[in-house]
């Protein structure tokens, strides 16, 4: 199985989490810009990476429908589609090795691999493919 890197860098000015649930929704958040913007641009790139990327959401909505997502599973699903990155003006995910979350703008280090951020950030990258795809 391949080692996939989630490096997710924002670019925005934000503050500080202080509680999980606002680090929660800071990793969501910034795993949906990263795939929402990462996504459109492959797409408009190579139409034909299409079936890939059906095939991510489609698995990403089914476990965090199903709440069974977890580390080694996202960075599976990940290692399939044909690109090394997801990125955007505000964040970036980096397809490489171990499943870390940067926040340049507060300098903190999630590993989102770990319950309970995995599940935030499944759901922001399939919700940012979700629009991405047009569905």
């Amino acid at each position: 199985m391949k080692n996939i890197q989630i490096l997710l860098l924002s670019l925005l000015v934000v503050g500080c989490s202080t509680t999980k649930t606002e680090k929660l929704d800071h990793v969501q958040k910034l795993s949906y810009l990263a795939s929402y913007v990462g996504t459109k641009a492959a797409l408009l790139q190579n139409p034909e990476y299409r079936i890939a990327f059906e095939l991510a959401y489609s698995n990403l909505d089914n476990l965090v429908t199903t709440g069974t997502i977890n580390g080694p599973i996202l960075r599976e699903i990940l290692s399939h589609l044909p690109v090394k990155e997801l990125k955007g003006d505000e964040a970036k995910i980096a397809i490489e090795g171990a499943t870390v979350l940067y926040d340049i703008t507060i300098g903190n280090k999630v590993s989102i691999e770990a319950q309970p951020y995995v599940f935030a950030a499944a759901t922001g990258i399939r919700n940012g493919m979700k629009i991405a795809l047009g569905k």
